[in-house]
């Protein structure tokens, strides 16, 4: 008896040991690809593609130390990457470029068209931004000036939609500005359909909680047949209002709350809430709170939007961290709806409510890639602004997000500071699985690495 007590406590140990390896360790290592990173290398949830796989080939663009795109191509085949290049070769005399070396939102996105030919956006913060376009299919060799298509945008997210046309949707003016889309039918080399406001949480009539100066920062997905557009957003106070849970007035980066959604029905242009009632658009403070308000942080901090998975049957799912003991130290959330209503889950704890994620779902599984472990506590200048982790981490769920296991740890060996993980759009269709991009640095002056990680 006493030796089948001990072999089933070895068994039992054996077995631990195993899970705790394989929770800590990725078989398969990130790679760096770029060394000459600038903060927001890598933009957070609010911002994308920043790589579009067409072929072959993956091509990803990043925000530099000088504040300047790059470019660089990842082979799928060989898994070998080109030798980056600047993209404002030839157009430095047209640009200020002091101001992209301040200015971390003129971060680059990237997107292929429906005849493959490459498009690359930067320079957007409240400005027309440049717009580039390669001169041959699949191809980065060479690239001519695209159209402006609105004379102030920010925070660009790119989508493939019905009819293989090409959806751009965007903050128009600063921050108190609204958030609309518009649509190109020849995949961006021409924009004539008007924009189409969405969200404008200060619009009249302001009679919202604290509306006359309420923003917002949205994230976005397009169902599968590219007719439904799934737009979360989190609510932004734009002028100083003090914070009763931290007992104290929060500065711009955590003065953000809540967690609101609706959907647009794009051929229509009509939109509706989870429970597929119809909502006015463009969507004031007041519709958000009484129509579209999925979780009341209670004053709890919810930085930069979530990110979104859409199940087969188009259903929205949401990952984003949301603060708790202070305005930085949190915990990561998957939130989904069932037997109507909202379920939010715990994940993990992390320290920055700006610490990015990814969520994908595939046959049921969800999996949440995330910055956590110790990271930044107080805010600080430099690459450190907007938070950072010790540890990237994949987490997955097999019960729709009831429960949650530390899957696998995709840090780098090196000790340093991480953020801002980014997917790979396949195509402009989907999301490629197992594999995704982030960045880290070792000190607040230094510069950015970027990561891939291809777990193929």
């Amino acid at each position: 008896m006493k030796m089948i007590q001990t072999t089933r406590f070895l068994v039992a140990s054996l077995a631990v040991i195993c899970a705790l390896s394989f929770a800590n360790a990725s078989a398969v290592e990130p790679v760096p690809f770029a060394d000459n990173g600038g903060l927001k290398m890598l933009y957070d949830n609010r911002m994308y593609p920043q790589a579009v796989a067409v072929g072959d080939s993956v091509h990803i663009v990043w925000r530099g130390k000088d504040g300047f795109p790059y470019l660089a191509t990842y082979r799928l085949d060989n898994r070998t990457f080109s030798k980056p290049r600047m993209l404002l070769e030839g157009l430095l005399d047209d640009v200020k470029t002091s101001k992209y070396k301040r200015d971390h939102h003129y971060a680059p996105v990237i997107w292929s068209d429906q005849n493959e030919f490459l498009h690359v956006l930067f320079g957007c913060h409240n400005s027309a931004g440049i717009h580039l376009i390669s001169e041959k299919a699949r191809s980065t060799e060479s690239w001519v000036r695209g159209p402006s298509f609105d004379e102030s945008v920010s925070y660009p997210k790119v989508h493939r939609i019905y009819g293989d046309r090409t959806l751009i949707y965007f903050r128009h003016t600063g921050h108190l500005g609204w958030w609309q889309y518009r649509v190109s039918g020849d995949g961006g080399r021409s924009w004539n359909e008007p924009p189409r406001p969405v969200v404008d949480l200060n619009a009249e009539p302001q009679d919202g909680e604290h509306a006359p100066y309420a923003g917002s920062y949205n994230t976005t997905a397009v169902s599968a047949d590219g007719k439904r557009l799934h737009v979360a957003f989190i609510w932004k106070v734009e002028d100083p209002v003090f914070n009763r849970r931290y007992n104290r007035v929060l500065d711009d980066h955590t003065q953000r709350y809540n967690l609101y959604y609706l959907a647009v029905d794009l051929p229509s242009g009509k939109a509706f809430n989870i429970q597929g009632r119809e909502v006015k658009l463009p969507i004031r403070k007041k519709t958000a709170d009484k129509q579209c308000l999925v979780w009341d942080t209670d004053e709890r901090v919810a930085a930069v939007g979530p990110s979104i998975a859409l199940d087969t049957k188009d259903r929205p799912h949401f990952l984003l961290p949301v603060s708790d003991k202070t305005p930085h130290a949190g915990r990561f959330h998957f939130v989904c709806f069932e037997n109507g209503a909202w379920r939010k889950t715990p994940i993990t704890e992390t320290l920055h409510p700006f610490n990015a994620s990814h969520l994908e779902m595939n046959n049921g599984v969800l999996r949440a890639f995330l910055i956590a472990g110790g990271g930044e506590t107080i805010v600080e200048k430099g690459m450190d602004e907007y938070g950072w982790g010790r540890r990237v981490e994949q987490w997955e769920s097999r019960d729709r997000g009831k429960s949650w296991a530390l899957r696998r740890n995709l840090t780098p060996a090196a000790s340093r500071k991480f953020q801002s993980i980014q997917f790979i759009s396949k195509g402009m269709k989907s999301a490629m699985r197992d594999v995704v991009l982030f960045y880290g640095w070792n000190d607040r002056d230094g510069t950015g690495t970027a990561y891939l990680w291809d777990a193929r």
